[in-house]
């Protein structure tokens, strides 16, 4: 080993090991016995490790001015690596002063403002050690106006599947789907949360268990389009855009450009990646990051570079702060890495500290996540401890309620996921199409696109696509409660359209082989199919699926409806609600719309004792099945205004209300 490059790891290493070393012993006195003994072993290690480094490379005997003219001399020739040396160094030293800072379980948020700027300063500078190492120059004019004449056609293609991806997800995006539901409010209440300053901790978790940076991008996007529907909805719009673009990349590195095409085409207007895309939930982030973080990864192996497998380990560590199944992501990176290991002899070896970049600037990014979870592990297992059926004994029980075998309820839970995608209506939450997931047409190329994978399923590019698709059918969907759930089905949306592309292009590769047709025509008539599973998609989608309102529920409706009717009239209201059992006054959608008035639940025993606040104008509100209670509350307050307000696509009222005005 280069002397001075032994010296710059010693002193790094000892660096690091005292840094350690101080904050797990404090860590100790603080009885945080698990993060404590962490620190102190890799402590340990380090210190080990730079005296093994010491023993084997041990530094010259020399005078003192032979000493300082060495030092001189090491620094003329390494100062260009002093500055890098530095970044890396403080990129790891500064996650530990944030975990150290997180232990105290009362910290102001001042403290938790500098959490998440030493969090984001890690990652910065990471960034900027690996581009130092590198030497990295912002690329000249030349070389960027050369790359985009050789790719320009290529750029063209994507561009426009951008824009048409885009325009459709863009389209009536406040009118459709409808209703508002309660969980896109929910999520635009914490993005309001985020901006009036009620959020400080930002590695805590908000509504439904999830990290409050995923609801970051809807603050931004409501400072930015104020606080509305098209705000919240306008997140999923990009993110689903933006599966488009990294679903292309992914299958491009792993299939060629071609089959990238039609992928990317067959995703553009897939129904249920419309309407995820169109809905203000984090679901459709899964289809983005999934493809985003394999494309890295594939990239920084075929590549041989390690700044690619910083860029993979950072944003593969970044999923653990999105939507909770997005985490499945870093598992699968891990996976395909894992394969790569053993099927090319010596990989593990050469590429020891690329692995090691990958892994530690995954770890580095996860920890401040990662040690709130350890500190709230019923947080981490929220979602999983609900819907899992291995997880809360929903399988025994169900086979003692039914009579049914453990094996046959099994056998019904994976033909109710699996079915979903060819020939089972996608029934159930945030989508509920009479239809199945694809087209007969596209089933067909997708049940093609699949077989010519599993016979060769050996090749890297096949096992990662089969993992990918059957690791999320079986966690997401045969081992949760009520399959199939759309929600968990999103991840596999991207590996679809490429078994779709898959399967179509070798169709036609067979016809080629018949001498039946040309390549030119192989690719025409792919695309082809591509355009017509394109156009299906569209009109049933923006046709029946909307006129027929497919995606309807009344307690969204009405949620959704009164807060409008309660805004209307303006803030010096309070809302009463007879909603008793359906609905209740503090829905997630009202409570957005207008939350700064007054909202009671009542029931009929609550009207003889209901006493009104002076100055103050009423809006009551009853289902239609207690529309009773408003004839009592007309009788004993008179004055007020009965109205009826019918639901937008079907022929029944949606509620009655009762108006008296200040």
């Amino acid at each position: 080993m280069n002397k001075s490059i032994s010296l710059i790891l010693k002193v790094v290493g000892l660096l690091l090991s005292l840094t350690f070393a101080a904050f797990g012993v404090l860590s100790l006195r603080q009885s945080n016995l698990i993060p404590g003994l962490v620190m102190v072993g890799l402590a340990i290690i380090l210190f080990i490790g730079t005296t093994i480094l010491n023993d084997r490379f041990p530094a010259e005997e020399m005078s003192g001015a032979a000493a300082k003219e060495q030092v001189r001399n090491f620094y003329r020739k390494y100062k260009a690596h002093i500055g890098p040396v530095i970044f890396w160094a403080v990129s790891v030293i500064i996650p530990i002063i944030v975990l150290y800072a997180m232990v105290d379980q009362q910290r102001s948020g001042t403290t938790n403002r500098w959490i998440t700027a030493g969090w984001v300063s890690t990652i910065l500078c990471m960034i900027v050690a690996m581009l130092w190492t590198i030497h990295w120059r912002f690329p000249k004019w030349a070389a960027i106006r050369g790359w985009f004449a050789q790719y320009k056609y290529e750029i063209l293609i994507v561009a426009v599947f951008l824009l048409i991806g885009a325009t459709l997800r863009s389209l009536f995006i406040t009118q459709h789907p409808y209703p508002w539901s309660g969980d896109e409010m929910s999520v635009g209440t914490e993005g309001r949360r985020i901006i009036n300053g009620e959020v400080t901790d930002f590695f805590a978790t908000g509504w439904s268990g999830q990290p409050n940076w995923s609801f970051v991008p809807t603050a931004i996007s409501e400072i930015l389009f104020g606080q509305n529907i098209l705000a919240i909805r306008l997140v999923s719009i990009i993110e689903g855009t933006l599966a488009i673009l990294f679903l292309y990349l992914l299958a491009r590195e792993l299939f060629g450009k071609t089959i990238a095409a039609l992928a990317a085409g067959v995703l553009v207007a897939l129904p249920i990646h419309l309407q995820f895309s169109r809905i203000g939930v984090n679901n459709i982030i899964d289809s983005m990051t999934v493809c985003l973080v394999l494309w890295l990864t594939l990239r920084a192996i075929r590549l041989d570079r390690y700044q690619n497998y910083l860029w993979a380990g950072i944003t593969a560590g970044l999923t653990f702060y999105t939507y909770v199944g997005t985490r499945l992501v870093l598992i699968l990176a891990i996976v395909l890495l894992a394969y790569t290991i053993i099927r090319e002899r010596g990989y593990f070896r050469k590429h020891l500290l690329h692995l090691g970049i990958f892994i530690g600037a995954a770890i580095i990014v996860i920890a401040p996540q990662g040690y709130f979870f350890y500190r709230h592990p019923d947080v981490f297992m929220t979602r999983f401890g609900q819907e899992s059926i291995l997880l809360n004994h929903w399988l025994p029980l169900q086979a003692q309620r039914t009579g049914q075998s453990m094996v046959a309820i099994m056998w019904k839970q994976t033909t109710d996921t699996v079915l979903v995608y060819v020939s089972q209506p996608a029934v159930g939450n945030f989508f509920n199409s009479p239809n199945p997931y694809l087209t007969v047409l596209g089933s067909i190329f997708f049940l093609f696109g699949m077989g010519y994978a599993l016979v060769k399923c050996w090749h890297t590019r096949m096992m990662i696509l089969l993992v990918w698709f059957w690791s999320v059918v079986i966690v997401g969907g045969i081992l949760t409660l009520s399959p199939p759930a759309n929600t968990r089905l999103v991840m596999t949306l991207p590996a679809v359209a490429i078994f779709i592309a898959l399967g179509t292009y070798q169709f036609f590769e067979y016809v080629l082989r018949l001498k039946i047709i040309t390549p030119t025509w192989q690719t025409v008539l792919s695309g082809a199919v591509v355009l017509i599973l394109v156009l299906q998609n569209t009109f049933f989608y923006f046709g029946v699926y909307r006129t027929k309102d497919y995606f309807e529920d009344a307690s969204g409706e009405f949620g959704q409806e009164v807060g409008l009717e309660i805004r209307s009239l303006g803030p010096n209201y309070d809302y009463y609600l007879f909603g008793s059992p359906r609905v209740f006054a503090a829905f997630p959608t009202s409570v957005f719309l207008d939350p700064n008035i007054q909202m009671v639940d009542l029931q009929t025993k609550d009207i003889d004792t209901l006493t009104l606040r002076p100055g103050m104008g009423n809006i009551f509100a009853s289902i239609p099945e207690n529309r009773s209670d408003l004839d009592r509350i007309a009788q004993k307050f008179p004055g007020g205004t009965m109205i009826q307000v019918p639901r937008r696509y079907i022929n029944e009222i949606l509620f009655y209300a009762y108006i008296l005005k200040p």
